[in-house]
């Protein structure tokens, strides 16, 4: 009789304080295993709301895994599109693990060099394990950084294919109900390891043959597969799911992750602009700093009116020296701009909704959005804010917007079936530095 133990963490979102207390478990558990072990992350360690993955475009988190020894890993949406092409490309420079990734390929059809389509684990009696990863495909993002994501499904019946192997393993970011549809189209796929909809899934989900097993986000949980062979045949025994406990933790971890922040707080203290006097940030109300955003949006997408809602920025920025890292601060989402068109009359409509009191105080989850409520939102023209009587009904206007309002339940006019351009990699406060700097330059 011979054992495995496969391991598993996923969707951290570099909720970097947490992971001393992930690694502390990992390590208690890899070491009490009988047998073999083997360790995957699932993708989205990265998240560019910590100013560690901001300063150090991610490679810090990469650091992270190298130092926890992982056997592999897949990447999620916040790897794959809040890095440009660029970044990305060299996000795993210095990983010394593989990523598992077979449905990315660049916009000219050549597969990235960081990246391999599966790989052979190869067990001491000699059992192939055969393990592959996917990600979600937002097929719109991917294209606007110069990629080309593959449908999952196809994929999978392609890699499936190649795959010589005793057992097969799916890393997968793609959520549940796409897990249990590779589970029912694939029974060659024997454990598939989830991610991306942060389900804590105890005991694991059994579909046809394959066993699915996914645990939350943000580092609450860790997840154990333990497998037996016997006869020559592999069956999973048990399949575990740790919570973690934050106050059990990592020394050695938490000194890297001190020299992480020092390195990454040198990296954002690049900067940006020169302020004569401090800029208030109210949520309820027009700011200053709400209308330079609100410009910056607008001639960026080279559009006629800009919606913004305060909600986005968290905090005001001081006087002096204006860096990386005060705008990282006050605007941490990865939230990029889009653009589209409306007629005068969808806009007034658009609008009326923007100023019920439900929607300034609404406490939105999700989507990229960081903030605590939406806040006021203002529509801004090139004169100033849009006078509502001035809106021609039957006119059409170009409408700039945070990609949130074009994908989330706020405003169904904006979520209806109709293009939309959005401008990538840029988050908010690269367009906010962006406006900055030329407002100051137009000073000089």
């Amino acid at each position: 009789m011979r054992q495995l133990t496969i391991l598993h963490t996923n969707d951290l979102h570099s909720e970097l304080d947490q992971w001393p207390a992930v690694v502390k478990r990992v390590k208690e558990r890899r070491d009490r295993a009988p047998g073999e072990v083997l360790l995957f992350d699932l993708g989205d360690h990265s998240d560019r709301v910590h100013p560690i993955t901001e300063g150090l475009m991610g490679r810090g988190n990469v650091e992270l895994l190298n130092d926890l020894q992982v056997d592999g890993v897949t990447i999620g949406n916040n790897e794959g599109i809040t890095f440009a092409k660029e970044d990305l490309d060299h996000l795993y420079d210095e990983a010394a693990f593989p990523v598992l990734l077979a449905n990315l390929r660049a916009a000219d059809g050549t597969f990235p060099s960081w990246a391999e389509r599966y790989r052979i684990y190869t067990l001491e009696d000699g059992t192939r394990l055969g393990v592959f990863g996917l990600t979600f495909p937002f097929y719109t993002f991917y294209q606007e950084l110069g990629w080309n994501i593959i449908d999952p499904m196809e994929t999978a019946e392609e890699v499936i294919k190649d795959i010589d192997a005793d057992m097969i393993i799916c890393l997968s970011h793609l959520g549940l109900r796409l897990d249990e549809e590779l589970a029912e189209r694939f029974p060659q796929i024997h454990l598939c390891l989830g991610a991306h909809t942060h389900h804590v899934i105890h005991g694991g989900k059994q579909v046809n043959q394959t066993w699915i097993h996914q645990c939350g986000r943000s580092g609450s949980h860790i997840g154990e597969v333990c497998l037996t062979r016997r006869n020559n045949d592999w069956k999973i025994d048990h399949i575990y799911t740790h919570e973690i406990d934050p106050h059990h933790r990592d020394a050695g971890t938490e000194q890297k992750l001190m020299q992480l922040e020092a390195a990454s707080e040198a990296a954002l203290e690049e900067r940006v602009a020169v302020l004569e006097e401090p800029m208030d940030v109210s949520w309820y109300e027009t700011s200053r700093l709400l209308r330079i955003t609100a410009d910056g949006l607008r001639g960026w997408t080279e559009s006629d009116v800009a919606m913004v809602n305060a909600g986005l920025l968290l905090q005001g920025l001081p006087s002096g020296n204006v860096t990386r890292k005060h705008l990282h601060e006050i605007c941490p989402h990865p939230i990029n701009p889009a653009a589209l068109t409306v007629t005068g009359s969808e806009l007034l409509h658009i609008m009326r909704e923007a100023e019920s009191d439900a929607m300034v105080h609404y406490r939105l989850k999700g989507f990229g959005f960081r903030g605590k409520v939406l806040g006021w939102t203002l529509f801004q023209g090139e004169d100033g804010a849009v006078d509502k009587n001035k809106v021609e009904e039957s006119a059409v206007y170009r409408l700039a917007v945070p990609d949130l309002f074009t994908f989330s339940h706020l405003y169904p006019l904006l979520t209806e079936k109709r293009p939309v351009h959005y401008y990538m990699p840029e988050f908010f406060r690269d367009i906010l530095a962006w406006k900055l700097a030329e407002r100051e330059e137009s000073h000089l």
